[in-house]
């Protein structure tokens, strides 16, 4: 019997910092669509793609985002970073690349007033670059969509 690939294999860096998550997610877009003649499929239309990855942490690991905005002297004023969930286990392996990802805080306050949980914070990062995602290394968009960029 293998190990399966689970959340607790991943290690997650943003820009050179590793950083661990109580939640993340990389989400993609595609915004193809399908040719229709009379209602009838009959292939398909490009369309534009979007990307964001979305991080929960817990305030210790915020700190280090934290110390990025003191650094760039506000939040907005963080550039944009890319994000890398790297895993691997005798199952196999998966890692995935988000480029240039803007941080955004979504959710700076998560408490409980009973207490029993711990504060959290969630940070989205909608994906800037025309690198995009890469998922085990193989890039998500085409080379000719991204050519002259």
């Amino acid at each position: 019997m293998q190990k399966v690939l689970g959340g607790k294999d991943f290690d997650i860096f943003i820009g050179g910092s590793m950083v661990h998550v109580m939640e993340a997610t990389c989400k993609i877009t595609d915004g193809r669509t399908v040719k229709k003649v009379r209602g009838i499929p009959k292939g398909f239309i490009d369309g534009d793609v979007e990307g964001e990855v979305t991080l929960k942490l817990d305030h210790e690991n915020w700190l280090l985002v934290q110390a990025q905005a003191e650094q760039a002297g506000s939040w907005k004023g963080i550039e944009p970073f890319d994000v890398a969930f790297n895993a691997e286990v005798a199952a196999g392996k998966k890692n995935v690349e988000a480029f240039g990802c803007l941080p955004q805080l979504d959710e700076i306050l998560n408490i409980k007033a009973d207490g029993g949980e711990e504060d959290t914070t969630s940070i989205k990062c909608p994906i800037t670059s025309p690198d995009f995602v890469k998922i085990n290394g193989v890039p998500y968009l085409t080379a000719d969509e991204v050519r002259d960029l």
